[in-house]
């Protein structure tokens, strides 16, 4: 079971991480970096509140916190993908052996 928790934990963060672009400023990835890092730290912070308020205190306003982190994870990973996808637009195999 904790194989796959590391596992499903790691691809979130590599997906919540594709937000940081590869090549620019090493001024503007430093900053990306941080408010990516900033953004995950949140999110998690938001998931365990939310859980504590459902389980520990059988308080079903743990569903909100809950479910802003789900919204800011989910347009992270958006813009994320997209800034990806806008960034490696016209790359193929040809121009990246």
């Amino acid at each position: 079971m904790e194989i796959i928790v590391e596992i499903l934990l790691e691809v979130y963060m590599e997906l919540m991480m594709l937000i940081v672009p590869e090549k620019s400023e090493k001024k503007r990835k430093t900053i990306a970096t941080i408010l990516a890092l900033v953004v995950l730290t949140l999110v998690f912070a938001l998931v365990i509140w939310g859980c504590t308020l459902i389980f520990d205190y059988g308080n079903l306003y743990g569903i909100i916190p809950l479910s802003f982190a789900i919204i800011i994870s989910i347009v992270q990973i958006s813009f994320g993908i997209i800034l990806y996808n806008k960034n490696h637009q016209g790359d193929t195999y040809e121009d990246n052996p």
